[in-house]
């Protein structure tokens, strides 16, 4: 065998004595190995359940994903449909008002038209039309003292 020393001379060694260089120790496995073999094995189920995981996680996500989409379509149509009631609604309050202030108008004209001391003289004159003495009238409470419907005559008591 040859060899290089550090001031490059060349020298033999012969025989059984001889180093050998270069050598790969032999390799000795240990219990603990076998352990990093089972932990691996366990990886690779865990990297497989997590593949396929991924592939139930994806559907899923889109399943998901299709919902979250429809409810807010959805809730905008509803938004859309809520500002058109307020806007008919606003539109109706307007017209309301409009014919309240109308009717309002019509009934101070027509009251205004009256005149009370020219329908006396009629009544009086005319019609020959006096005041009630007092046990003429009688008096009842209606259940709506707004309209008032007869259907017999008033009983003399």
């Amino acid at each position: 065998m040859r060899l290089v020393n550090p001031r490059n001379q060349q020298y033999y060694i012969e025989g059984n004595t001889a180093r050998q260089l270069n050598t790969v120790p032999q390799r000795i496995e240990r219990p603990e190995h076998k352990e990093e073999r089972r932990v691996n094995e366990r990886v690779e189920r865990n990297q497989k359940r997590a593949r396929a995981f991924d592939l139930k996680y994806t559907v899923c996500l889109m399943i998901a994903t299709v919902f979250l989409f429809g409810s807010c379509v959805n809730m905008l149509a509803i938004q859309s449909d809520i500002t058109e009631q307020r806007r008919q609604i606003a539109l109706l309050e307007k017209n309301l008002n409009e014919l309240t202030d109308n009717n309002n108008e019509m009934s101070k004209r027509l009251e205004s038209s009256v005149d009370l001391t020219k329908i006396y003289e009629v009544a009086t004159t005319e019609l020959n039309m006096v005041y009630p003495k007092a046990g003429q009238v009688v008096s009842y409470e209606a259940s709506n003292p707004d309209y008032v419907k007869q259907f017999k005559d008033v009983p003399v008591e």
